[in-house]
């Protein structure tokens, strides 16, 4: 049955609640422009008026795309111009990997606290894919960073004043929170 006595040590409650944590907010940054419409990785405000996610961009207002028409779902979606680069934009799936990873690892710390089979009493289950799933969440973190500074560099070298949005943000709390979980 359950291992409660495991549970009342503490650790397995914050590696519990860390996973958990990790595991929203890369699948919130998974899930950004075009699925989830207010989170976004960088804005660029007008004449272009666009918002670059994971796996895609929404245009509006009145400039380029007009209508709100978003680009994507895609992993590695293009943009006429040249301020984001294709291969970090198609690193982007590393995002899904790393939420895909969390969710096994949370997976396999309930069953080792249920005692399901006489397997998933090895804690190895659990910190072998809490491990890539960290490990992939920091991989993608930087290369967000990477992608997003360049472009917004290049947007500001333009005229164009470029922000960061939530998705950054979120994937850093994701990746952090993988890493001390």
């Amino acid at each position: 049955m359950f291992r409660w006595n495991d549970c009342s040590e503490g650790h397995i409650i914050i590696g519990m609640i860390l996973t958990l944590t990790s595991l929203i907010c890369l699948i919130l940054t998974t899930f950004s422009v075009p699925f989830i419409k207010g989170i976004h990785f960088l804005s660029v405000p007008a004449p272009i008026s666009v918002k670059f996610g994971a796996f895609g961009y929404c245009p509006s207002g009145s400039g380029i795309g007009a209508g709100g028409d978003c680009v994507g779902p895609k992993v590695g979606y293009g943009w006429d111009g040249d301020e984001l680069s294709g291969w970090a934009v198609k690193a982007m799936i590393l995002f899904g990997i790393a939420a895909i990873f969390m969710l096994l690892a949370l997976l396999t710390l309930i069953l080792s606290l249920l005692k399901v089979g006489k397997f998933m009493w090895n804690p190895i289950y659990f910190r072998t894919t809490a491990l890539l799933g960290s490990l992939f969440a920091i991989l993608a973190e930087i290369f967000a960073l990477i992608l997003l500074v360049r472009a917004r560099n290049r947007f500001d070298d333009i005229g164009l004043r470029a922000k960061y949005g939530a998705a950054l943000w979120l994937g850093m709390v994701g990746a952090i929170s993988a890493f001390l979980g």
